[in-house]
Order: C-alpha cells, then sequence, then structure tokens
C-alpha cells in the first residue's frame, strides 16, 4: 500500500515539474499553439496543488471543496487540448468563432455548476470520503453529470483522431511531432482505464497530475528536438498557406524543414530532400563561393561553366521523369544572409530568372532559421529590360529631333529669307509657316520625350506663383487669367516641369475656347485643376484628348496635353478632363502632396508654413 506522505510527495513533485515547464516554455512572442500548451500544462500543475489541498485539508468540508475545484480545473483539459491539436493541424482557423465560444461557454458553465455544488446538488449527488489507501473524495454523479462531462470525452478522442489521421495524410516534414505528440496523449487514456481498475491508488485528478511528468516529457522532446511551437508551424500558418510563389523553410544549419506545393512544383527535388541542406535541393540558392570554394581571384567564366556542369551531371545522374537537366548561373550572395539573393535557371530550353526573399525566423531572441521566397520574376525583368530599350530609343530620337533636323531646318529657314529678299511670294510664306509647324512638332516632341521621365526628387513650389509665372511666358491675346485664392498651397513638384503643365493647359484653353476665355486655376481635394469658361470636351472625347498628337485644330500638333499627362504621370499623379461649373473644359490632377501632407522626406509628420530659403 502508498502511505499518503509518499503519494503526497509524488504529487507534489509532479506539480512542480508542471509548475516549471509551464514558467520555462511561457514566452509573450509565442504563438497561439504554443500559448494553449503552457495553459495545458498550468491546468496540470493548478490541479495538482488542488489535490495536495484535498488530501491534506483539515476537515470533511475543506477536502470536498478542494474536490469540487480539481474537478472544474481539470474538465478544462479535454477542450485546451481539443484546442491545441486543431491549431497544430491547421484546422482551427476553419472552425467557426461561435463554435469556439460555445465549447469555452459550456466548460466555464460546468466548472461553475462543479464548484457550486454544495449549493445545487446537480452534479454530485453526494459525496464519500474513501479511507483506503489514504482519505480522498469521491463524487458520486447524478444523470445530469453524464450530460455535463460527455462533450469533454468526445473532444479527447476527437483530438486523438484529428492526431492520428494527421499523421496517416498530413505533411511528412511534421510526421515525427504529430507521432510525439499523439504518444504524449495517449497516457491520459491509460491513467483513466488504470484508476477505473483499481490499480492506481488515490483520487482521479491525482492520477492524472502523476502522470503529467510523461507526457510533458514526450512533448517536450517535440518541442525542443523538432521545433514544435517555432519554426514549420509557425511558418505554413503565416506564410506557406497564403503565397503563391515558392516556399521553403529552414532551420539554422540550412536544413529543410517545410515547404509549399509551389516550391515542389517549381523545384522537384525539394521533396526528397526533407531534413538535408536545401542546396542539394535547390543549389541555386548556394552562394558562388561556398559552392566552388573561394573564387573570388579565380576566373569567373571558368566558375560559371563548372556550376553549370556540376549541376547538369548531378541531374544527369538523377534525371527528373519528363525534365530536362537543369543549370544553374551563379549569384552572389545577399548581404547578411547564407543565401543568394537573386539566380537564373535553365529549365527546358529557357532561361528563368528568380528572386530570392530570406526572412529570419526568430526564435527567444535568436535566429532559428529561415523563411526563403523564391519568387519567378523572368517576365517582370523581361518587360523592365524592354522599357529600357524603349527609354533608350526615345532618347536617341530625341536627339534625332534636336540635332540632326534642326540643322536642315534652319538651312530652309536661311533659303525663304534670302527668296524672299528676291521675290515675294505667297508660297514663300506658307513654306514658312510649314517650317514654323515643323519646329514647333519637334519642340513638343522633344518636351513629350523628356519630361515624361520620373522625376527622381521634389520640392516645395508655390502652385499659385508657378500658375502666374507660366501665364506670363504664353501668348494669351485677350484671355484672362484667375488663381482661386484656395490655390496659394504649397505642393511637392519639379518646379520647371508644373510650369510646363501650365503653360500646355492655358494653350489648350486659348485655342479651344473661342472667344476671350477666362481660365481659372484652383484647388481640389487631393489636388489643382484649370479650368476654362469655353465650350468644353464632349463626354466620348474626353480620354482621346491626352492621346498623342490627338488634335481638332488643324495647326496644332496634338501633343499639349499628351504632355501634359506625361508629366502629371512622372510626378505620380492622375489626370483627367472634365467639365467646369460653366460648361467649359477642367483638367483636373489628383494624388498631389501638399505641404501639409506627410510624406517619408518629412519623417511622417506635417510641414506647416516651412519657408523655402
Amino acid at each position: 500500500m502508498v502511505s499518503e506522505t509518499v503519494y503526497v510527495g509524488v504529487v507534489a513533485l509532479s506539480t512542480a515539474i508542471a509548475a516549471v515547464a509551464a514558467w520555462w516554455l511561457w514566452d509573450e512572442e509565442m504563438n497561439l499553439q504554443g500559448r494553449l500548451f503552457v495553459g495545458i500544462v498550468a491546468v496540470y500543475a493548478v490541479a495538482g496543488l488542488l489535490v495536495i489541498g484535498e488530501l491534506l485539508a483539515p476537515s470533511r468540508m475543506w477536502m470536498i471543496a478542494a474536490y469540487n475545484f480539481e474537478s472544474a480545473v481539470t474538465a478544462f483539459l479535454p477542450l485546451l487540448w481539443f484546442l491545441f491539436i486543431l491549431e497544430y493541424t491547421g484546422y482551427l482557423r476553419r472552425v467557426p468563432r461561435a463554435a469556439v465560444y460555445a465549447l469555452v461557454g459550456w466548460n466555464v458553465v460546468v466548472a461553475a455548476l462543479e464548484i457550486t455544488n454544495p449549493i445545487h446538488d446537480l452534479v454530485w449527488s453526494e459525496y464519500t470520503v474513501l479511507a483506503s489507501p489514504f482519505p480522498y473524495v469521491q463524487g458520486e454523479g447524478t444523470a445530469l453529470a453524464v450530460a455535463l462531462v460527455l462533450p469533454g470525452t468526445l473532444l479527447y478522442y476527437a483530438s486523438i483522431a484529428l492526431l492520428g489521421a494527421h499523421l496517416l495524410v498530413g505533411p511528412s516534414v511534421g510526421r515525427k511531432q504529430t507521432a510525439a505528440l499523439l504518444v504524449g496523449y495517449l497516457p491520459t487514456f491509460a491513467i483513466f482505464t488504470l484508476w477505473f481498475g483499481g490499480a492506481i491508488p488515490g483520487p482521479l485528478t491525482g492520477a492524472l497530475v502523476i502522470g503529467s511528468p510523461l507526457i510533458l516529457a514526450v512533448v517536450a522532446w517535440a518541442v525542443f528536438k523538432h521545433q514544435l511551437f517555432d519554426l514549420a508551424p509557425l511558418a505554413r500558418e503565416s506564410v506557406l498557406e497564403v503565397l503563391d510563389d515558392a516556399v521553403v523553410v529552414v532551420d539554422r544549419d540550412r536544413r529543410l524543414l517545410d515547404y509549399n506545393a509551389a516550391a515542389a512544383e517549381t523545384f522537384p527535388a525539394v521533396p526528397d530532400h526533407e531534413g538535408e541542406p536545401v542546396e542539394r535541393a535547390v543549389p541555386e540558392l548556394c552562394p558562388v563561393a561556398e559552392r566552388d570554394g573561394d573564387s573570388a581571384d579565380g576566373d569567373g567564366e571558368a566558375d560559371t561553366a563548372a556550376a553549370r556542369r556540376r549541376v547538369v551531371d548531378g541531374a544527369a545522374s538523377n534525371p527528373e521523369p519528363g525534365r530536362e537537366p537543369t543549370a544553374v548561373l551563379p549569384a552572389e550572395g545577399a548581404p547578411d544572409s547564407p543565401f543568394v539573393s537573386t539566380f537564373t535557371r535553365f529549365e527546358d530550353g529557357e532561361v528563368r530568372e528568380y528572386d530570392v526573399t530570406v526572412s529570419p525566423l526568430e526564435v527567444r531572441g535568436s535566429v532559428a532559421g529561415y523563411t526563403l521566397v523564391l519568387r519567378d520574376v523572368t517576365e517582370r525583368r523581361q518587360h523592365v529590360r524592354d522599357l529600357e530599350q524603349q527609354t533608350t530609343q526615345l532618347e536617341r530620337f530625341a536627339s534625332t529631333l534636336s540635332h540632326d533636323l534642326r540643322n536642315p531646318l534652319n538651312v530652309a529657314y536661311g533659303r525663304i529669307e534670302l527668296a524672299r529678299e528676291q521675290y515675294d511670294d505667297e508660297h514663300l510664306d506658307t513654306a514658312g509657316d510649314a517650317l514654323e509647324r515643323i519646329e514647333g512638332i519637334i519642340d513638343d516632341t522633344l518636351t513629350l520625350a523628356r519630361e515624361g521621365q520620373t522625376i527622381d526628387e521634389l520640392e516645395r513650389v508655390d502652385l499659385a506663383t508657378v500658375a502666374r509665372d507660366a501665364w506670363d511666358t504664353v501668348d494669351t491675346a485677350d484671355a484672362e487669367l484667375d488663381v482661386a485664392a484656395d490655390a496659394s498651397v504649397r505642393i511637392y513638384a519639379d518646379a520647371t516641369r508644373l510650369q510646363s503643365v501650365f503653360e500646355n493647359c492655358y494653350r489648350n484653353c486659348i485655342d479651344h475656347g473661342g472667344a476671350p476665355v477666362t481660365v481659372t486655376v484652383e484647388r481640389t481635394d487631393d489636388g489643382f485643376a484649370v479650368a476654362d469658361d469655353g465650350p468644353g470636351v464632349p463626354p466620348d472625347r474626353r480620354e482621346q484628348v491626352f492621346e498623342y498628337a490627338y488634335s481638332t485644330d488643324d495647326d496644332g500638333t496634338g501633343l499639349g496635353l499628351a504632355i501634359v499627362e506625361a508629366i502629371a504621370r512622372a510626378h505620380g499623379w492622375s489626370v483627367e478632363m472634365t467639365d467646369s461649373e460653366s460648361g467649359g473644359a477642367k483638367v483636373v490632377f489628383s494624388g498631389v502632396e501638399t505641404v501639409e501632407t506627410p510624406i517619408a522626406g518629412d519623417g511622417g509628420r506635417p510641414v506647416v508654413g516651412v519657408s523655402d530659403d
């Protein structure tokens, strides 16, 4: 027979182990899975204290009170284990919140009924203090008690079923963890069986507490040997399930822990190298210096060729069905990262380019592994190269207009002037007008080519001041300018290009406004506008007016508003044509940052009334 002193000592030891384990495991940065497990361990610790209180209580009343609290506390174990297993297997996010709240609410109600049972006797009809092998309380359950305990029993078996299914059909990379959890969970079932069979003395709660170190030992092995709460589950929860790009997770030694379906599809060798260095599955991730040794002083072309031969030979020795050998161009490692930042592969006869985003996974303040996102950027980079080529061609075209065409144009001007000295012919005037039109087209095309380029630096400029300065540079005839009072605001812009915007808008208003027109510059909610009181632009043509070479004037180049749109885009603004309050045309610019708008350059703080001096 076991003496009470020995039994209490064993329970106390188990309680201390659970309390220390809960304190040791707890971390404010733990994910939900870790918090739930710490909650389970804490329940064992609290239950152990209550068992000790029951066995050492000075009277029957205090023994019964401790027994009721034991029952209330341990009733939460099946729920906590169930939620823990749901979170571990990834199903918790699929369970409606209402269902989770209902389960928690049910357990709170059961706990409250058990604690207050001496008042109503709904759970235990009577209490018996058993004398052997030492005094402890045993409650006689009512019919209602069976209904109250049934959900917890079902949750227990549901947890075992979830773990078993996850072990059979879940990700292979986590099977050791799953098996450890299953082994750690099964002793609870064994303890119940042995206690009801009389093989374990004392109260049932005491048996559970005594068995808790065994459960904690098995689970701790999964926690610390296989990083149960740290890397693979955390990465799968926050990254793998939401990204379409190839994602792999490695530990601090670069061993492959987890990956998503896109990684397995893009890099077929990945599933065959779990637990091995990731470079065996994706050799491209390793910097050249590590693949070839110290090659900084060697022949770069020879290094590249060697790298290609090695990868091709490896692929040839273990070829993928239906796939051609893959070669890799070496790339340099990213700063502060053990992996490359970009690499190029030759796949199935074509070149594919990848960017690698490396994110450290920190556990308790230290780097425990990395999440690698491998994004195929082949099309994007090709698009960038195409744009760069188009830009180069446009710059060459602008240079041709600026130099190669102006020289013969000046020669033609000179010849016309010489001819006018000898002949007074209207054909010469017509030829002169045509040359002036050619010069106007050249000027507008140069402006369109140069001022549509992206602006790197913006300055604070006064909108109203630039608007008035631009008016002085335009042949305004009898037109009038009205700068609204609210337009006196500072915005972030390139002053020279902003003036060009106003000049082209003014010319458009004057050329198409008919009778002497009034041009208004006003502020809008997120920008500014230039409006007139002319006939306006029909709704079906308001998008066309910004197109290249679109004009309703035979003498116009059709580039004025195209230049306006190009400069607006270079600033990051949006521009549209609408109608003014008087029915005329109105060019509206939106997305304009004012000085009152916080921007990155000002540290995110509003800047009001700052002088440009």
